[in-house]
C-alpha cells in the first residue's frame, strides 16, 4: 500500500498531435482544467504528476479526437495510483507505465 504523501495533477498541457507546440491548462476547479488557446484537429495531452517529493511528466496514452467537443468526457488512459506507486519503493514494480 501506498502510504507517502498525496498524488496529485499539477499541470496539464495540451497540443495538436505530432505538434510540439505545448499550451498550459488552468485549473479551473477540482480536476476540471480549461485554456483559452486550443489547437485544431486531435490533441494530447501530458500530465505533471506529483507524489511526495517527486513530480513526473506523464504522457496521455489517448488523443483527443479531432472531433471533441467541449462539454464531452474523454478517457485520458493516466491512471495516478500506477503513478504512485513509482515513489514508494516498498511496492515499486520498477515497470513505468
Amino acid at each position: 500500500m501506498y502510504q507517502g504523501g498525496q498524488t496529485e495533477v499539477v499541470a496539464i498541457d495540451v497540443a495538436q498531435v505530432g505538434s510540439a507546440n505545448w499550451n498550459f491548462m488552468s485549473r479551473n476547479h477540482g480536476a476540471v482544467w480549461d485554456t483559452s488557446r486550443v489547437p485544431n484537429g486531435a490533441l494530447q495531452l501530458r500530465f505533471v504528476v506529483t507524489s511526495g517529493f517527486d513530480g513526473k511528466w506523464i504522457w496521455a496514452k489517448s488523443v483527443l479526437p479531432a472531433e471533441w467537443k467541449t462539454g464531452v468526457i474523454y478517457d485520458s488512459g493516466v491512471q495516478i495510483t500506477d503513478i504512485a506507486k513509482e515513489g514508494c519503493s516498498p511496492c515499486d514494480d520498477s515497470h513505468w507505465r
